[in-house]
């Protein structure tokens, strides 16, 4: 199992600290070392700090959202109705598309000429104008998380799902018995039960937010202006536009470096958490 590992993450890895600090331009044949001085032009460059505070932001917000959203959905599907079958079927739907996909079915939606939520609205008389969804830096930034929230929750529904269902029944059974309430039901014995699983899902998340590209792009190239830049599509534009990997590189370990802080954040929150799952 190290082997992949070694392979495929610390390698890649190792390999971007190396070219973070040399200077790594396309059409130069020679490589030299400059130290620190990617990390300076990085930081000093404009846009990365309001990139890095909206990646920040992103994950943030998206991660919980995706978790509690992922809890009411399996909550739902352990729910005996007619369709449940199709339904589990169904919801998996936006988990499993694209990125890319899943960005052009929001641009249908959230288009602000031509898209569906907004013909809908004018129809019902809700609105008198066009809402600008997508041209809008605040509105941008909320249409993106919700199109990133849609495509995340299912995963985090089929693993909250299969956590809820291990639960002994009887402790509920018991604790209805001793008079207790729904809220300290949940406090007791669901959250103390899934709390692992909400580990994993609150770090797996919130890498998937810091190192998001394709729907954001696909979804608002960064735009408007620099509303919803991330950090991951700071890199592309650091490599692949200005053809300086070696700047590249270095956004990419800030990035790796912004990773981790987010998994030890995660992991001493909730230690118990993570003691109980090894």
């Amino acid at each position: 199992m190290l082997v992949p590992v070694l392979l495929f993450t610390l390698y890649p890895v190792a390999q971007v600290l190396y070219t973070s600090l040399h200077q790594v331009i396309v059409i130069m044949p020679v490589e030299p070392f400059v130290g620190l001085e990617n990390y300076r032009q990085v930081v000093l460059s404009p846009g990365f700090r309001e990139a890095l505070v909206n990646s920040v932001v992103f994950a943030l917000v998206t991660a919980p959202l995706t978790i509690i959203i992922g809890f009411g959905v399996a909550r739902l599907l352990l729910m005996r109705f007619f369709g449940r079958g199709l339904l589990r079927a169904v919801v998996i739907l936006p988990w499993v598309l694209p990125g890319a996909i899943s960005a052009v079915v929001w641009m249908w939606i959230l288009h602000p000429s031509w898209g569906i939520l907004n013909l809908g609205l004018y129809h019902l008389g809700i609105i008198d104008r066009y809402i600008p969804w997508l041209t809008d830096p605040q509105l941008a930034r909320l249409s993106v998380v919700l199109a990133f929230v849609w495509t995340q929750f299912p995963f985090a529904s089929i693993l909250l799902m299969a956590a809820l269902g291990g639960i002994d029944r009887g402790l509920y059974e018991a604790a209805l018995v001793d008079g207790a309430n729904a809220w300290q039901r949940f406090r007791f014995i669901t959250f103390p039960s899934i709390k692992p699983v909400v580990v994993v899902l609150a770090i797996y998340q919130s890498l998937v937010a810091l190192t998001s590209y394709d729907l954001v792009y696909a979804l608002t190239a960064g735009g408007p202006g620099t509303a919803t830049t991330l950090l991951s599509f700071q890199i592309w534009k650091e490599s692949f536009s200005m053809m300086n990997f070696g700047t590249g590189s270095a956004v990419g370990f800030i990035l790796v470096i912004l990773s981790l802080a987010f998994m030890a954040a995660i992991i001493k929150a909730l230690p118990a958490a993570i003691i109980r799952s090894g």
